[in-house]
């Protein structure tokens, strides 16, 4: 139950802005290494410590719940890239077979 207590603190009205904040700057870092490396296994184990250690930074502790919602906010990311990836890629064919 306490770690349930916890939870509830970390996400207050205050820090609610704080919370979102730090979400958009790890899936940022996390897409700039997915966009680099082209790697969507690396930039998605990338949003956990992103996550963890900008939290460490601002909070002075971290949160189970927070590192999984990076994680599947970035996996989002990720699919949504691919799939506009691919769809160019069958536009790009259709037109060369025209």
């Amino acid at each position: 139950m306490r770690y349930i207590y916890m939870l509830q603190d970390l996400v207050s009205i205050e820090s609610l802005g704080i919370l979102l904040e730090l979400l958009l700057v790890t899936i940022c870092i996390s897409t700039i290494i997915f966009i680099l490396s082209k790697n969507q296994y690396v930039s998605y184990l990338a949003s956990v410590p992103v996550m963890y250690f900008i939290s460490w930074l601002q909070y002075g502790s971290s949160h189970l719940f927070l590192l999984i919602v990076a994680m599947t906010v970035q996996a989002m990311i990720i699919i949504i890239i691919q799939h506009h990836t691919k769809k160019k890629t069958v536009v790009a064919k259709q037109g060369e077979v025209i």
